[in-house]
Order: structure tokens, then sequence, then C-alpha cells
């Protein structure tokens, strides 16, 4: 057995990582001989200037030792913390390099985050060039991730492992960052099966028989046994606001399973300011309304499986690849066809408006029909159901075999949420009036952005001019209770642009509920790509609602969640939880952060 694999055995069987920033070679060693004492792993961290002579020294004087080395950032020093014979890599974000020399040498890589799960694997899969059903069997110490942080304030991000073993089975888990003695048995509440890494083994390393009782003491609460004080139950959800409660939800609504429904298109873009009549080469990325609200919701910590159908064919693989990389549940995704649909878009700037042409015409998913899905096995323990008035657009088949899973939804109590994204070149607003009404029934959330409330049910907002920019949001709120009256929504929530250029916006939006009509702040946003800006906020304000904030929080972070989108380009919003946080808390500087 390879030393990488007898390392991985021994972290499974002792579940404990003592994490050391040495002072010297020499504490390396005194730390290592106390971590095999007790039957607990070492990880030296790579933030002082001593771990590779440390590793060196423990590997001189116990030939047999397995050592883990932590927060490596660059290739070069994966490098030098195998030469000098680390069994392991433990890494402070996905750092592909990293990853790409620890599978080059079949080493153990460890990469951390709160959002990178799929993606490090799929990158490890790659470089073995296996499948990732074949990294799981043939290198399980490769199928591993670390959920960092842990805890940050009195925010607790632990739910997340739940999420990430969706489509990632048995993923093996390593919690760091805030864990404590007196946090571990509340993450072994949530993960009984996980990892726990932490410096507080250690703070007492001067005084050896002090550190082996406190490692003793953890050692006692992971294998199950008694401890003297009770811990609180672990915080499920992460606040929106570290300082205080946002919602009076139930606290269990991060990790629920979603599904989302719609074609995933492959969309090529020439380089910003370049013409589409001139362009010479194109950037490639992969989009659509209801599969970009399906990796915000992964990336946020859901179970987020999205449905569609693709064809059978390079272009399909690509497509399922995109999704995967971002933690997306692809496993109910059908495939039969040719063709997977396009979009051309070029990027407006200043007074020049971006401009779109489709190409989807006999695309694989324009072909659907009911019995592609088995709904009732697709929606069993989903907690929500989210489509968009794009699908219904494609034709009849594509909206018979949306309303098979819409009344499967219904009868299983799985809640539902629509944007109307109405598309002038998909149907006519008499023909969308007509197919979106008799599909709302089973909508418990409506989300609009400023113009579709007009378009598709003719409720003309007044006082508000949407080509230039003014809006009166006296006449948003008017329209939200219309159709919160005419439909029977639980809620409705409408987005506000009030664009100034192409380059340039404000940004906002509204939501109604049971407690009132709330509108959130409004942001001055440059634009460097605004596609697929309303599908992030439909993801944040589901994540709100899930995750039980209150309505102007779980609003506040929708709006944040989008203003974030349109400064990444492609369809996706490659944020996490904590980055949307930050902004809604009010932090707008941009400043670099270190």
């Amino acid at each position: 057995m390879e030393p990488t694999e007898r390392l991985f055995r021994e972290m499974q069987e002792g579940r404990l990582i003592a994490l050391l920033t040495p002072a010297s070679p020499e504490e390396c060693l005194t730390a290592y001989e106390v971590c095999r004492e007790t039957g607990i792993t070492l990880e030296v961290a790579f933030r002082s200037e001593h771990v590779t002579a440390g590793i060196e020294l423990i590997r001189k004087t116990h030939p047999e030792a397995l050592i883990l080395a932590g927060t490596v950032m660059t290739a070069a020093q994966a490098e030098a913390a195998i030469a000098a014979g680390a069994a392991g890599i433990i890494s402070a974000d996905f750092i592909p390099e990293v990853v790409d020399v620890c599978v080059g040498h079949d080493i153990m890589c460890v990469p951390g985050g709160l959002s990178d799960a799929g993606k490090q694997l799929v990158r490890k899969a790659d470089g073995y060039g296996c499948s990732l059903e074949e990294l799981k069997e043939k290198y399980p110490w490769q199928w591993i991730y670390k959920l960092f942080p842990a805890f940050s304030g009195d925010s607790s991000a632990v739910h997340l492992s739940r999420a990430w073993r969706g489509p990632w089975k048995d993923l093996t888990v390593v919690y760091t960052g805030g864990i404590s003695f007196d946090t571990l048995a509340r993450v072994l509440e949530a993960d009984p099966t996980g990892i726990f890494c932490a410096s507080a083994l250690l703070k007492d390393l001067d005084d050896r028989e002090r550190t082996v009782s406190e490692i003793s003491r953890w050692k006692e609460v992971v294998s199950g046994g008694p401890r003297s004080d009770a811990a609180a139950p672990v915080p499920t959800a992460v606040e929106t606001d570290p300082g205080s409660r946002t919602g009076e939800g139930d606290g269990d609504g991060a990790g629920n399973r979603i599904v989302t429904f719609g074609e995933l298109m492959m969309r090529l873009s020439p380089p910003a300011g370049e013409r589409l009549r001139t362009a010479g080469e194109f950037a490639v990325h992969f989009g659509g309304a209801a599969a970009n609200v399906g990796v915000s919701l992964a990336r946020f910590g859901h179970q987020a499986a999205f449905v569609t159908l693709l064809p059978g064919n390079d272009s399909g693989e690509n497509a399922l690849r995109a999704l995967r990389e971002q933690g997306v549940d692809t496993s109910h995704i059908a495939r039969k066809g040719s063709r997977l649909g396009i979009y051309f878009l070029e990027h407006g700037s200043g007074p020049r408006p971006s401009k779109v042409i489709y190409d989807r015409a006999g695309s694989a998913f324009s072909e659907v029909v009911p019995a592609d899905f088995d709904w009732g096995k697709i929606l069993e323990g989903v907690a929500w159901f989210h489509w968009t008035g794009i699908s219904p657009a494609l034709g009849e088949n594509v909206t018979a075999t949306l309303q098979a899973g819409l009344e499967a939804a219904r009868a299983m109590g799985v809640k539902v949420s629509v944007d109307l994204n109405y598309r002038s070149r998909l149907w006519s607003t008499d023909e969308a009036g007509r197919v979106m009404t008799g599909l709302m029934p089973q909508v418990d959330l409506l989300i609009a952005n400023e113009e579709d409330p007009a378009k598709v049910f003719g409720i003309e907002i007044e006082g508000t001019d949407v080509e230039s920019g003014d809006l009166d949001v006296t006449g948003y709120e008017k329209a939200a209770h219309e159709l919160r009256e005419r439909f029977g929504f639980e809620q409705v929530a409408i987005t506000l642009r009030e664009s100034i250029s192409a380059s340039e916006n404000y940004w906002s939006a509204c939501l109604l509920d049971g407690d009132g009509f709330h509108l959130s702040r409004t942001y001055h946003i440059p634009i460097i790509d605004r596609v697929g800006a309303g599908d992030a906020f439909a993801a944040g304000l589901i994540h709100g609602i899930l995750t039980g904030m209150e309505g102007p929080a779980a609003l506040g972070f929708g709006v944040a969640a989008s203003c974030l989108k349109h400064s990444i380009y492609g369809d996706f919003n490659l944020v996490d939880v904590a980055e949307v946080q930050r902004l809604a808390g009010g932090s707008t500087s941009g400043r670099v952060v270190r």
C-alpha cells in the first residue's frame, strides 16, 4: 500500500488532524511524535519557512511517518513538500496547478473552500484520465475536499457537506476553520463521518502531558464518548448578517434538494469591443436561464439537479462537464438528438447595446416529450422546482413536458417558482399570455423583470418608461398586488433595471409577500456581462427563502447576488454565499480581499 493511501486510511481512522505552523524544524518533530502517540495526523502549514526542513527531519527520524503539508498555494510548494516527504497536500483553495502536481505524483490532494467540491474532483479525474466513478473507486484518497471555513463568527457552513454529497456520493470532508473543542460536537452532529482539523490540538505543545490530555478529550468526543459540557445545536444555514438573525425559519434550508428545468445552450462571444459581423474568434460558455439558477444554487450549498435533454455527442458531453464542474446533479439529463442550441452574444458598451443571435432551431431540447422524464422519481424528496417562460415558448411538446412536471410537483407538495423571461423572438405577447396563464395555478413564487408583467399579462406599469430607464416603484407595487390577486401567488418579485447605458445601470428589486411590500437598496453598477443577472437574482431569492430569511433579507441577498453577476463573464454566477453576504452587508468598495 502506497504512503498516500495509508495516510488516507489513518485520517479516516483517527479523524483528527492537528495543524501546526512551526517555529522550528524541531517543533515539527515534537508535534509529530505527540500525534503518533495519540493516533492522530499532523498537518504542517506552509505559513512558515521551517516546513520542508521540519518534514525532512520527521522523515529522517521516523522513516515511516505520514505527514500532511498544509496551506499549499503554488505548484512549487507542492513539489517541495512532496520532495521533502509529505504523503498528502492540503490547499487553502482549489488551485488547479496544485491539484495537477499531486495527481502527477499520485499524492492525496485536499483543496479547500465552500464551493469547488465538484470542480476539483473533475480536475483530478481529468488528470488521471478516468471517469468520476473510476476516480472514486480506484483513487479513494482523492475523493476528498476540505470545508473551509466551517465557522466564521456566528455563521456556520457545515451544512454544505450534505449538499456536496448529493452529486458526489460518499465524499470525505475535512472540516477546518473555527473548529474548537466547543464546536466539535456540533459539527459531529451535522456530519458523524467527518474529519476535523484544528490548531487548538497543539496550542500547548510546550507541555507534552497537557497536549496529550487535550487530544484525548477531543478523541473521546469523536468516538462518541461523553463530554463535560453540552454543545448547542449546529446552525445549518449561513446567516446573511453575521451579527444578527435575518430570518425565523427552521434553519434547515441550505442543502435542500432543488430541481430546475430548461434548455442549456452553447454561447459564443467575440472579445469585448469586437462586433459579430467581423469576429475572428469566440469565447465559449454554456448557459440557459434554468441552468444558471441551478449552478448558483449548487454554489450556495444546495443539492441542485438540472433536468434537460442534450445531444449524445461531444457538444453534449462538454455541456455536461460545465454543469458538473459547478456541482450540479446531472443524473436526470436525458440524451438524444444531434444538436445543441447555440446563441451568439455581442457585448454592448456605452450607447451601443448588446446583441444576441439565436441558432437553436431543431435543438435536442426543442424535441423533448413528456415520456423523456419520470417526474415522480425526479421530484422525490425535492423541496423546490424552478422553471422559466423560455421553455414553453419553444413549442407545445416542451409545454406538455413542463406541465407534467408541474402537476407532479403540485401533487408532491413541492414549491414552484417561475421567472417569466419573455422573449419576443420566441413568441408573441398574445401567445405568451395565453400559455403562461394556463401554467400559473401551479406557481408559488413569480419572478419578473420590469417589462414582463405588461408583455405577458397586459398589466401596465403606471408612471414608468422602460426605454428611458425611468421607473416608478409605486407602479410596480400595484402590479405586484394585481398579479398576486389574479393568480394567487404566495410571493411576487420584480427586478428593476434603470439603464443609463449598456455599460452602466442602476439595479434593485421589490418583493410582495405575506408581510407586505419590500424594496431593496439600489446599486449603481458598471457592467462586464449582464447575461444571467436575472437568473442570479432568482437563485439568490430562492436561497434566501429556503434558508429561512425574512422577506427583506431574502430580497437583499438576491439583489446582491445579481449585482455580482454583472461583474463576471459568462452565464454562470461564479460566486459563493460569503461573497454575496459581504456585498449585501454593505461592502461595495471592491478593495482587494487578502
